[in-house]
């Protein structure tokens, strides 16, 4: 593919293509290594126009193209298929961390304009910086980017108050499979003029074309911050404690996570952060309230509620409200190190699923139930975005075993069991992680005939040579 390569240096002067072998190694593995694979080249434009020039001269000659933002995926979306594709194309990886040419605010508007490479965390601090909040927020927020967080439709811990990243964007542009700019960046809350492609390129996981840049919704930055920390006998109790404050301060609270007790535990383990604990309690909740009042009016309204709720819901056990900022970023700890403790105790059955906050305790219950019925002996480290009905349902190797045989065993069987559990709760197997080459397969066979076919009529409509990630979320 010398020629292809030359045609890119031609029609792209200025194009970062790498091509030494460690270095495509490193972009063809995957976040969590399930994947390494390989390519021809890592392909680093700079603009828009160059990402449409890329895109037309992989068409001409029939290469295709995964697009990778920070790699932070927990699905094998961003990197190569093992075989690529059934055609055993020549396959590149776009990486489109370099594409910086818009950041900007329209205040009056409460809109941000950033192109994809920018970071999460980068976007936060500009808007911070103009005392606007942008409220998408990830674990992986250093690393991920814009263009990502859209073709993904990360969640994170504000969905509650904030929606997904679908909610959150008013316009896009992207560059189609024939190398055209579509889209557009209007920033407009209400526009019925025909289909909004927009929704489809969010969450299509760079199947059918490449986001360059979005125009995001902003908001006035919250005042004051409350976080609280609980101690409850179970997840139902988590669910009727969430009702209870929804009833009261709806509009304050913006993030609700609930935690099992083994997924504190591996936390501690692994980590100095402590959690405010209670005799006879089992599980755990993170609740944060933010307003644009004052800190003291916040704070008497959150401690007035969670005092009536522990006399009035039998299972909250006990109740910490963070002093100082120490306090907020030790409980925060808590919850965001729990992947990361549950790498360093070994492997795992990872499952991102979710239902409706109602139906969560019957899912939650049904699914042990299922495992222990079928013998398997197993570490439950359940943890995840309760108020939007979220679970990260992990399940690791008992104390003592080990984990690789553990997962050699048991990992298609859990897999069967957890995901024919949430389907009979009404619930989905993908709440935020995506589809990937991970769950492609498991889509294709949960869906109903007529609406994968409609997947894939809108992939094979908008990319008739499967150019664009072959192998991810529709298999063709």
């Amino acid at each position: 593919m010398n020629e292809f390569l030359e045609q890119l240096r031609k029609q792209v002067p200025g194009l970062l293509i790498n091509t030494e072998a460690a270095y495509i190694a490193q972009t063809c593995t995957d976040w969590r290594k399930r994947y390494c694979t390989t390519a021809l080249a890592v392909l680093e434009p700079l603009s828009t126009r160059q990402v449409q020039a890329i895109v037309k001269t992989c068409d001409a000659f029939n290469v295709a193209i995964s697009t990778q933002g920070g790699n932070t995926g927990l699905v094998g979306g961003a990197v190569p298929v093992a075989d690529n594709n059934a055609e055993k194309r020549p396959h590149v990886v776009l990486k489109t961390g370099r594409i910086r040419e818009v950041l900007k605010l329209d205040e009056n508007n409460l809109t941000l304009t950033a192109s994809a490479g920018y970071t999460l965390h980068e976007i936060q601090e500009y808007a911070e910086a103009h005392g606007f909040l942008f409220p998408l927020s990830l674990a992986s927020e250093g690393t991920c980017t814009l263009g990502g967080n859209l073709a993904s439709n990360a969640g994170g811990v504000a969905v509650l108050r904030y929606g997904n990243t679908r909610e959150l964007c008013l316009g896009l542009e992207y560059v189609n499979a024939q190398g055209e700019l579509c889209g557009d960046l209007r920033g407009l809350r209400k526009n019925n003029t025909g289909y909004d492609l927009r929704h489809l390129l969010i969450g299509s996981e760079g199947t059918l074309g490449v986001v360059t840049t979005a125009c995001m919704k902003v908001y006035p930055a919250p005042k004051s911050r409350c976080v609280a920390w609980l101690n409850v006998d179970n997840i139902q109790t988590a669910v009727d404690a969430l009702g209870f404050v929804q009833s009261r301060l709806f509009g304050e609270l913006s993030g609700y996570e609930w935690m099992n007790a083994n997924a504190i535990d591996v936390v501690q383990t692994h980590f100095p952060a402590r959690a405010p604990t209670c005799p006879g309690a089992v599980d755990h909740v993170l609740a944060e309230f933010t307003s644009l009042g004052s800190e003291t009016a916040l704070r008497e309204q959150v401690t007035r509620t969670l005092e009536a709720m522990l006399e009035e819901i039998p299972g909250v056990r006990n109740i910490a409200i963070a002093q100082s900022g120490r306090d907020i970023e030790t409980f925060w700890a808590l919850r965001e190190n729990i992947s990361e403790a549950q790498a360093k105790a070994g492997l795992n059955v990872k499952h991102d699923v979710a239902c409706a906050v109602s139906q969560l305790p019957t899912f939650h219950n049904m699914a042990l139930n299922d495992i222990a019925e079928h013998g398997v002996d197993v570490q439950p480290v359940l943890f995840g975005h309760l108020g939007d009905g979220n679970l990260h349902f992990n399940l690791s190797a008992p104390t003592g075993s080990d984990s690789a045989e553990f997962l050699k065993q048991h990992q298609s069987l859990l897999n069967n069991l957890v995901h024919d559990a949430i389907l009979r709760c009404g619930g989905t197997v993908s709440a935020e992680h995506g589809i990937g080459q991970l769950k492609a397969e498991l889509l294709r066979d949960i869906t109903s005939a007529s609406n994968y076919a409609a997947f894939k009529a809108i992939k094979q409509a908008m990319d008739p040579k499967n150019l664009l990630n072959p192998g991810k979320l529709v298999l063709l």
